[in-house]
């Protein structure tokens, strides 16, 4: 099996819609969900523009948010559209791919049926478990382009949710504004930086009714969110340059004083770059709203981060983000 048809048979199971398309906005790839959800074949969508795949009364809006995709340097933008045949209602996300240089390659549009709000835990674990043995097939030429891809899906994820939107990049620019302080420019920038951005891939695993509940998560709730960090690193590890990073992200929601998941590492045994998450995690954490709560006021986190150094987070790197923040470098 060749590299592009492990790339399809990986996209092809996802129960969402995948549509991606290249810079003029011609498809090259469908998965069967997708073409099921506008009600024609995969043989009609193919090499045709992705505005066709609307109704020509909506043809002008999505046109002008596909402009500002390419050219604005927006990161996501989502439409509900209603399919008049079956009644059902879909969510789509519109997520740009960028190269790393920032140029514009394409887009991949997210179809997520939005009817019902059902749980897909059987089908994600599957997606999972094929992806992660399907990454470890992959050669070094086409790691970037996973790497690209598996961020474009976490843009496209977090703009399904008003709470997480912009959450994984805001963590990755403090984290590396963080480490740099201390250590400059280093080999570390780089990993910290993609460790932020991918820190919550593992969530995609995790049931939407769980993620978003506004009550207290049941002890059964709170473990499967505890894997996240596990299957994080079951997604990434198998990538040859995304193992230490893989390893970061495994690690980010360790304590200080060792009481943390999923390993129970303690003090200098917690990789520092994850040490460094932990820290801005839970600053953004809780200073974003959540479905069971208004945002947190920066200064109350801050004070919560103070209080908890030498038992959650590192003291040492906990005192310079305080001294970042309070200068107003950082949060």
């Amino acid at each position: 099996m060749d590299t592009e048809e492990i790339f399809n048979a990986v996209l092809e199971q996802l129960p969402e819609g995948i549509i991606v398309t290249d810079e003029s906005g011609i498809i090259f790839f469908v998965n069967a969900t997708a073409a099921q959800v506008r009600g024609i074949s995969k043989k009609e969508i193919m090499g045709r523009n992705i505005l066709h795949c609307h109704s020509e009364s909506s043809r002008e809006k999505v046109k002008r948010a596909l402009a500002y995709l390419k050219n604005d340097n927006m990161r996501a933008f989502k439409r509900m559209v209603v399919n008049e045949a079956t009644g059902k209602v879909y969510e789509n996300v519109y997520s740009p791919v960028r190269a790393e240089g920032g140029k514009y390659l394409g887009s991949v549009v997210l179809s997520r049926d939005i009817t019902e709000n059902r749980k897909y835990d059987e089908e994600r674990a599957l997606y999972t478990q094929n992806l992660q043995e399907r990454l470890a097939e992959l050669s070094e030429k086409h790691q970037n382009l996973f790497i690209c891809a598996l961020d474009s899906l976490v843009n496209a994820l977090e703009a399904k949710d008003i709470y997480t939107k912009g959450h994984s990049l805001r963590v990755s620019e403090m984290a590396l504004k963080l480490l740099e302080h201390v250590k400059g420019i280093s080999p570390d920038s780089k990993k910290i930086e993609i460790a932020g951005k991918l820190h919550d891939i593992g969530k995609v695993g995790t049931s939407d009714l769980i993620l978003n509940k506004a009550g207290k998560l049941t002890e059964d709730e709170y473990g499967i969110i505890k894997k996240h960090p596990f299957i994080a690193e079951k997604i990434l590890g198998p990538i040859e340059k995304l193992k230490e990073v893989a390893a970061i992200i495994r690690h980010h929601h360790e304590r200080y004083d060792g009481q943390g998941y999923p390993d129970g590492l303690k003090g200098g045994d917690i990789p520092e770059c994850s040490r460094i998450l932990a820290i801005v995690d839970t600053y953004d954490a809780m200073t974003s709203r959540r479905p069971y709560r208004p945002p947190m006021n920066p200064e109350d986190a801050a004070a919560v981060i103070r209080r908890n150094l030498g038992s959650q987070f590192d003291p040492e790197y906990g005192e310079i983000f305080l001294d970042l923040f309070y200068s107003g470098s950082i949060g």
